[in-house]
Order: C-alpha cells, then sequence, then structure tokens
C-alpha cells in the first residue's frame, strides 16, 4: 500500500507542478497539424507544431502533444524536464491534484491497515476522518477539474 501510494504522489505531484506552471518553462504550441495512431483497437491524437516560451529562449519546431486539438490553434503548455508537453489549466491542475489526493488516501489506508495488523486498541478516528475528508475534497477536485476541462476545450 505505501509503495503504490507512493508512486501515485509523486507521479501526480510531478504532473500537478507542470500543470500549474511552478515547474518546467512556460509557452505556446501552434498547432500545425495532427495525425491519429492506432494500437488495441484504441486511437490516440498526436498534434503537431512550434514551441515558443514565453521568454522567446526556447523555440521547437517539432514540439508534439498527444492531444486532439484544432489545426491552427494555439495552446498553452509546459515543456517538462525530458522534453516532453503538459498542458496546463485549471482543468489540468484540478484534475492532477485530484490524483494526488487519492494517492495520499491510498498512505492513509496504509496506515489504518499497519495499525490494525499491529493489533491496535480503540479506533484510529483521526485517520478515518482524514480519510474521509481527503474522499471529498478528491471528489470535488475531480468534479472541478472535468467541469473546467471540459469548459476549456470548447
Amino acid at each position: 500500500m505505501f509503495a503504490a501510494g507512493t508512486i501515485v504522489m509523486w507521479l501526480a505531484v510531478t504532473h500537478l507542478a507542470y500543470a500549474t506552471g511552478v515547474a518546467g518553462t512556460s509557452g505556446y504550441l501552434r498547432v500545425e497539424a495532427c495525425s491519429w495512431s492506432s494500437a488495441g483497437g484504441h486511437r490516440y491524437p498526436h498534434c503537431h507544431g512550434v514551441f515558443r516560451s514565453v521568454d522567446g529562449t526556447v523555440v521547437d519546431p517539432d514540439a508534439t502533444i498527444d492531444t486532439s486539438l484544432s489545426a491552427g490553434s494555439t495552446v498553452a503548455l509546459q515543456r517538462t524536464a525530458s522534453d516532453g508537453y503538459e498542458q496546463k489549466g485549471v482543468g489540468a491542475s484540478f484534475g492532477w491534484l485530484a490524483l494526488s489526493l487519492l494517492g495520499l488516501m491510498v498512505l492513509v489506508l496504509g496506515t489504518l491497515l499497519v495499525r490494525a495488523r499491529a493489533g491496535a486498541r480503540g479506533r484510529p478516528r483521526a485517520l478515518l476522518v482524514l480519510l474521509g475528508v481527503l474522499g471529498a475534497v478528491m471528489l470535488l477536485s475531480a468534479f472541478i477539474g472535468g467541469v473546467a476541462g471540459m469548459a476549456e476545450a470548447f
């Protein structure tokens, strides 16, 4: 449980940092064309164009993001440390926040399981309340991220 919670937290917090603009290089992608690939019966979008950082120091003429976008549109992105790209904005930020909270919930649940296996007596009221609050905030964050993501798509 601890390993799973830690992995989910690490992944989500890393992406959250890019989605909020805390990490990476801010810029814009001017979408030139999009293509689709197929694997395992599913279709996946790949949009290509020129990425320019806000400060003008980074220009990548072969930037690619695996999101369905309209050719000719301009979208705000963060360039990651591995030279990939992440969408930023309210929808992405709340979505990654929800996943971060899920990882934290798994860590708290792991603590509850260890406590139960150790034969601890009494109710772990504080941990149960924390688990409930994290679950509620996670669901709220996922809802806000979903609504914001839909609104940003239009």
